[in-house]
């Protein structure tokens, strides 16, 4: 991989308060991916974000990776246990088992966030992030969303273990289709993974 000496990471497990104080810096990282195609996001999508953030940040399994060149944050990866009354399973558009989209205490991560900045692409910083947030995860699994278009991102997750296993939209009107994949994780303790 190449980086700069000035690459590092850090870490910020369950951290509300610190995680507020990185909020405007990641918001900065938000709009500008998002603004790119295939997003094309404007200061809507932004405006949810900062609202939605606010309560991840909060909720249970919080948990935060945030890569810095020098002393400027270039990308981060977030994401939250789901709660067995989550909503992310409700918009499914596929038919699928029951048993993939029935939640149990601590069963899944959900990864909300992996964004990297234009330059600091193709550097191997967003395997690192996604890599770091998943380490010792105590769920069963992970899951995430990804647009269908988004070519590169669909190819580093395929590549890093995900496999797809539905499709859903968001609760918004007009909202994309998203492709949601699954990737078994390893419980801290365990020895190998277990199965989705």
């Amino acid at each position: 991989m190449t980086s700069s000496a000035g690459d590092t990471f850090v870490r910020i497990d369950r951290a509300g308060e610190r995680a507020a104080e990185l909020a405007p810096a990641l918001t900065a990282i938000y709009s500008e991916v998002y603004a790119e195609p295939p997003y094309l996001w404007g200061e809507e999508h932004t405006s949810m974000f900062v609202r939605w953030f606010a309560g991840q940040r909060v909720a249970p399994g919080f948990d935060l990776v945030v890569a810095r060149a020098d002393d400027e944050i270039v990308g981060f990866a977030f994401g939250v246990t789901l709660r067995p009354d989550t909503p992310w399973w409700s918009t499914v558009t596929t038919p699928v088992d029951a048993e993939l989209v029935t939640e149990t205490p601590g069963r899944t991560f959900a990864l909300v966030e992996l964004l990297v900045l234009h330059p600091w692409r193709r550097r191997g910083v967003g395997q690192r992030l996604h890599d770091q947030l998943l380490e010792g995860r105590s769920e069963q699994r992970a899951t995430l969303t990804v647009l269908p278009e988004a070519e590169p991102a669909q190819r580093a997750y395929r590549a890093w273990g995900w496999r797809l296993v539905a499709q859903k939209t968001n609760p918004l009107p007009g909202a994309p289709t998203f492709d949601v994949m699954i990737k078994p994780l390893s419980p801290r303790g365990s020895q190998g993974p277990r199965p989705a």
